[in-house]
């Protein structure tokens, strides 16, 4: 049947089918502990695709799931049905009306891209959920989503106006704001439309004085259908969030008061009653000042207990951050620099926002709350953060406490199942210290984190769901939890939905009446149980369907890497937590295929699910090391930003390099693979037969004999080879040097005490590049150091990058014997070339570990990192080793080097795997030693080329889609000096129109005072 099924979707729907094995795995899962392989998957390219698409599958009594970008909490996007994934074409902005204050937009359309646009106007959608730069509206509509500043703009439902939906017939619908007279109408209609306006009509009127009794009278409740919207007096617009009660304001005087508005049934129905094709959502105006202030307190409890006073001084977010999440920021690259606000050790952080017309409002408002909060019990630092970047590191910590959370390594984990309760905040502390006494009596802990403004902490207890004992803890702790929910007038969930987590209980929350009621609702709109079933009603425990259900299978693998600080090649895959943070699209450099595909099987996640899944035996038709899989990493550029952007950080590039490592034992190695590995041959050779060699190369006849043997694409060009190369030069420069001939400019070091450093002359840019090596020789002299070269043959880097790791480790081994003895002696390596240099740094310590490689990389150094470091010790007097006086009046003071002025922008595009490693603020440092340069770095993220990867056939388009994202367009609308350090990256700028892209050690020696901008020795 569903053969059958996947043939006429493929026929009659305009979209992308997919039912293989692996389609179906990669959508299993999503940001939950959930796990259910779908039937198929449908990527519709238009609405009426959607409508076709619930007709079809509906007459083959398949189930269907919406689903966005897949970060759902509570496993609300998974199941045995058939998915319909709008993320992918549905994604349009479809109009912005800035003076009614409204947007049209199609499910798709993420938080982020709907703000970027309203921004524009001073406008933006008001719930802000920590999910923005991936979360598409349509699931914020299904999950009825809020965010930190709740307390101002409430949830989603207060700012929904009209939506289209595809019913569970295929027919399609508006549900807008209607009247008596055109409700009366639209009942009777003999469709299924019609029938639902008359039976909702009926059960809100059944149950109207138990839908006032039971409904939880808090802001934050989103658990059960929002039977509430449809009776009067349930919900107090004078309670309304101020931000929420401005649009409901609007709403009535548009609409009237008495309407009623079935898309506020739909918002948070979880895809089960519609499926929405297109909203039309309210806008607000966007707050032109806002400061934070970052409470630090000595113990949770106080925390908590200051929540009170802080929300009476009207802040706009009130969010928490306990000292576990701080912690584990403080462990990753990306996620450690925006710590630099916290002082100490805190166990507790509140982060306080306030929000007004004009700075002097914002000042005034912190300032009255450091005044009502002086001698709070343990308080122990304010600190404030009025300016943007401040302000945004801070939030950006705030925002990836989910992922950050579920980067602990090991099975025991915070597990999200009961992390999303709500109760009057004025309550807050009697029920956090209730629930803590919860966990201590089952024999765990839990991380805290949320919306303390409005009383909805994420509380996630540890556990381990590998053991079936900690799986009937997770039964017994959500059970628990519900009863203390039901005691304290709350609702089990604040923002995250019922879904797979917490459907269960809903009867028990809302009581048998109610409990009926929702299924009639369910029953009215999808008589045959098509939509979305298990979620809201009718729903399985909270302990079936885990991802990690007990006994996990052995999935042992002898690799190459080592893998023991991930607990193996399948833990860490399985360090994927599904957030989703590789969906970005519109900031960072994670996941450049994805961000020009939106394919889900192209994200760091999809990559890393389809590993675990094919590891633990869940593909059915393919083994791990099947094509199948090969295809799904097929497109991974190993630019390393999974491994910093990441806040789990899963580094899909090294589970790359090793899952082709063991695809090619059992396939062979193509010939164009083994090719590419020879880049140090190749370039020597050509580099000796020069220029004969670029004229041969560039032949019409040899491109295509490359494309043909090869597989490199003849529209990519070769780089050019040059015969007086890197080593040459530095042999005739030595002898110069050495017979003093060589005027070097020695400045940095007193007479006698010049200091050695090794330079790595890769076999990249030596001998297609040689004027960027001898820049840095020139520089580094210029800062009174004595040049020697690292004479690798090799830095590995392509052997890794095509996965023949054994032989990569033979070379490891000899290079590591060859610099080690260097090392010892107190030399540095420094080097020019990110990919090569980082390979030292970042590999071979996984490749071969052990105290040799760890040493070696501890002396390795991006030139410019180097040279900021030596800088500041020399000249900046806050680090400078001359502290005391007699050392100051007895030193031979050096002056540093000087820089002509240059009164330009320089347009500084970043190398990936620099930015993911070391970053690129060194770069910029050393730039702006030059007088008069501005320097603009666009968030240009990868610029696709990825070494030998935008060469390649089969890559060559993806890599120019890569490229003219970001990087393209800031390049055309630049005037002045391109820099990147990246060869690849480099080339890659040569050929989109012929620019030249310089090194920034190019940039930075060519305006050396006394440089003749001569780079060869005569």
């Amino acid at each position: 049947m569903h053969d059958q099924l996947e043939r006429t979707l493929t026929q009659e729907v305009d979209a992308e089918i997919r039912f293989d094995e692996a389609s179906r795995a990669i959508y299993s899962t999503d940001a939950s502990i959930y796990q259910i392989k779908p039937v198929g998957v449908i990527i519709p390219r238009t609405t009426e695709a959607v409508s076709r698409a619930v007709e079809l599958v509906v007459q083959y009594g398949c189930a269907i799931v919406p689903r966005g970008a897949g970060t759902s909490l509570s496993g609300q996007t998974v199941g045995d049905a058939v998915v319909i994934d709008c993320s992918k074409y549905l994604n349009r902005i479809v109009s912005i009306d800035p003076d009614r204050r409204v947007a049209k937009v199609q499910p798709g359309v993420v938080l982020d891209q709907l703000n970027t646009a309203a921004a524009e106007f001073a406008l933006q959608f008001g719930p802000d959920v920590a999910t923005s730069d991936r979360a598409n509206l349509g699931g914020m509509i299904g999950n009825n989503s809020a965010g930190s500043r709740s307390i101002v703009y409430g949830k989603t439902i207060d700012h929904v106006r009209k939506l289209d939906v595809v019913l569970s017939d295929g027919a399609c619908a508006r549900w807008e704001p209607l009247g008596k007279t055109e409700r009366a109408v639209k009942e009777l209609q003999p469709t299924l439309e019609g029938r639902i306006y008359r039976q909702l009509k009926r059960i809100v009127e059944s149950n109207r004085k138990e839908i006032r009794a039971r409904y939880p009278q808090i802001l934050r409740r989103v658990s059960g259908y929002n039977l509430d919207a449809f009776v009067s007096g349930c919900q107090d617009p004078a309670l309304l969030p101020p931000g929420a009660r401005s649009v409901w304001e609007r709403h009535c005087s548009e609409f009237g008061e008495d309407v009623f508005n079935v898309s506020h049934l739909i918002t948070g129905s979880e895809g089960t009653l519609a499926t929405i094709t297109e909203a039309e959502v309210d806008l607000v105006d966007l707050p032109p000042f806002r400061g934070l202030v970052a409470l630090h307190f000595s113990t949770l409890t106080h925390a908590i207990d200051a929540v009170e006073t802080i929300i009476e001084c009207q802040p706009s977010a009130v969010e928490l951050i306990d000292k576990l999440i701080i912690q584990l920021a403080s462990r990753s690259f990306q996620y450690r620099s925006y710590l630099d606000f916290v002082v100490g050790s805190p166990e507790a952080l509140l982060i306080v926002e306030f929000s007004g017309s004009n700075s002097s409002r914002v000042e005034d408002a912190i300032k009255n709350l450091e005044n009502r909060l002086y001698q709070t019990p343990g308080l122990d630092t304010i600190v404030r953060a009025v300016e943007a970047e401040k302000r945004d590191h801070i939030w950006r910590c705030r925002k990836a406490g989910v992922p950050l959370l579920l980067s602990i390594p090991g099975a025991r984990k915070p597990v999200a199942f009961v992390e999303d309760t709500a109760v009057d905040p004025a309550r807050l502390p009697e029920f956090v210290s209730r629930f803590r006494a919860i966990l201590k009596q089952f024999g765990t802990e839990g991380a805290f984190y949320g919306h303390a403004s409005v009383g909805c902490l994420h509380i996630r207890p540890m556990l381990d769901l590998t053991q079936r004992t900690e799986v009937d803890l997770l039964s017994a702790i959500s059970e628990a939890v519900c009863d203390l929910v039901i005691e304290f007038g709350g609702s089990l969930s604040g923002e995250h939905g019922d879904g797979l987590a917490r459907s269960h209980w809903n009867e028990k929350l809302f009581g048998t009446q109610l409990y009926k009621a929702f299924c009639e609702i369910k029953e009215a709109f999808d008589p045959h149980g098509h939509m979305n079933p298990g979620k809201i009603v009718k729903s399985p425990t909270p302990s079936e369907n885990l991802r990690w259900a007990p006994p996990m299978p052995d999935a042992k693998v002898a690799t190459s890497y080592d893998f023991q600080r991930q607990a193996g090649f399948l833990g860490a895959a399985e360090a994927c937590n599904g957030s989703g943070v590789c969906r970005k699209t519109n900031q960072g450099t994670m996941c450049p295929s994805y961000m020009a595909t939106r394919e889900e099987e192209h994200s760091t996640r999809g990559r890393a699910n389809a590993l675990r899944l094919a590891l633990t035996g869940k593909f059915s038709d393919a083994g791990w090391t099947s094509h199948r899989m090969y295809e799904v990493f097929d497109l991974c550029l190993m630019c390393k930003a999974c491994k910093s952007e990441c806040p789990s950080g899963v580094d899909v590039g090294k589970l790359k390099s090793e899952f082709l490592s063991h695809y090619y034992l059992e396939h062979g190695i193509p010939r164009e693979v083994r090719f590419m590995t020879q880049v140090p041959w190749i370039n020597r050779i050509g580099s000796m037969l020069a220029p004969w060699s670029n004229r041969v190369v560039d032949l019409p006849l040899t491109r295509w004999m490359n494309e043909k043997l090869w597989k490199i694409d003849r529209r990519r060009s070769m780089p050019p080879f040059v015969h007086d190369h890197f080593n040459k030069w530095f042999a005739r420069h030595v002898e110069n040097r050495n017979t003093g001939s060589h005027n070097a400019m020695h400045v940095l070091n007193p007479p006698g005490k010049e200091e050695s450093v090794l330079l790595l002359n890769d076999c990249l840019t030596s001998y297609t590049e040689p004027g960027i090596n001898q820049a840095a020789v020139e520089l580094l002299e210029a800062f009174g150091f004595r040049v020697e070269l690292a004479n690798l043959w090799c830095c590995g880097r392509p052997l890794v990058s095509k996965g023949l790791l054994e032989e990569a480790k033979q070379l490891i081994s000899k290079n590591v014997r060859h610099l080690l003895d260097r090392m010892e002696q107190g030399m540095h390596l420094v080097g020019c070339e990110p990919s090569c240099l980082l390979t030292l740094v970042d590999e071979y310590p996984e490749l071969l570990p052990g105290p040799e490689t760890d040493k070696l990389a501890g002396s390795i150094f991006m030139l410019d990192e180097w040279l900021v470091t030596r800088w500041q010790q020399a000249f900046d007097s806050d680090v400078n080793p001359l502290n005391s006086v007699q050392d100051r009046e007895q030193a031979v003071h050096p002056a540093p080097p000087v820089f002509k002025t240059t009164n330009q922008m320089a347009l500084f595009h970043g190398h990936c795997q620099q930015k993911a490693l070391v970053g690129t603020a060194s770069t910029r440092t050393m730039l702006n030693w030059l007088p008069g340069i501005t320097v603009y770095e666009p968030d240009s993220g990868c610029c696709g080329m990825a070494g030998s990867f935008g060469y390649e056939k089969d890559h060559y388009d993806i890599s120019q889609r890569i490229g003219g994202r970001v990087l393209f367009p800031a390049i055309d609308s630049h005037q002045g000096p391109i820099l990147a350090p990246g060869f690849s990256c480099r080339h890659q700028i040569h050929d989109h129109q012929g620019q030249r892209a310089s090194h920034p050690i190019e940039f930075v020696r060519d305006h050396l005072v006394g440089h003749s901008g001569d780079t060869t020795d005569s």
